[in-house]
């Protein structure tokens, strides 16, 4: 019984690692018949994977058609990048006391791996996308309720699936993003800010990537504001 619970997470992960890293693209049809002859298991430990995929949000099931990775249209991965703001701006807040020299200064070592990418080729985004990732996660972890953390890995999840921010983040936002991490990084240090200038400037910085993939410049700052956010 464990080898075969074993077999089926084992399943599970290996597709998942390929829908988030781009190696199934978005919209890409999962054909269980090719994928179990491709990991030489049978077609039951990839049906339950796709069920469980579905539930997370990274896999649609459509009737005569079967199972795609799921996309997201610019409204969508909007939508999504304001609900990550808001929740990593209020996780920041819960984090901010608790928050380690040690996370301060590996926060510090990913922003300049991050820094060191600007202008990279194509093939080197999902590198600069999972530094990006990991910075804010090295952050917010220091937080004291899991289940906000659970949902901010959740909506990452959701991002790197669908290849938005990959295909566009590093171009548009890389340069002026490392420069707000720097930011962050001495409010934390600095014991002076605020809980609530930090939950703001901390949620500004992710809005700031769509102003930036809109066309609207590469900010920098953080003192801008999304309209559609506005109280």
């Amino acid at each position: 019984m464990s080898s075969l619970l074993s077999k089926h997470e084992s399943v599970y992960r290996t597709i998942r690692e390929r829908i988030l890293n781009g190696g199934y693209e978005p919209g890409e049809r999962l054909v269980l018949s090719t994928i179990a002859r491709d990991l030489d298991v049978s077609p039951v430990p990839v049906r339950e994977a796709i069920r469980r995929l579905e539930a997370e949000d990274l896999v649609t099931f459509e009737r005569n058609v079967g199972a795609r990775v799921n996309t997201l249209d610019d409204e969508a991965w909007e939508q999504l990048v304001e609900m990550l703001a808001l929740l990593d701006g209020y996780a920041l807040r819960r984090a901010q006391c608790r928050i380690t020299p040690a996370a301060l200064g590996e926060a510090q070592r990913l922003n300049d791996a991050l820094r060191a990418h600007a202008g990279s080729p194509a093939d080197q985004h999902g590198e600069v996308m999972a530094l990006h990732r990991l910075f804010h996660r090295t952050l917010y972890a220091a937080g004291d309720n899991r289940y906000l953390i659970e949902t901010l890995d959740s909506a990452w999840d959701r991002i790197d699936a669908s290849r938005v921010l990959a295909s566009r983040w590093p171009a548009h936002r890389l340069a002026s993003a490392v420069e707000e991490h720097d930011e962050l990084l001495r409010m934390l240090r600095s014991g002076h800010v605020g809980p609530s200038e930090l939950e703001r400037c901390t949620r500004q910085h992710s809005l700031n990537a769509i102003i930036a993939i809109r066309g609207r410049g590469g900010t920098g700052h953080l003192d801008r504001v999304v309209p559609a956010l506005n109280p």
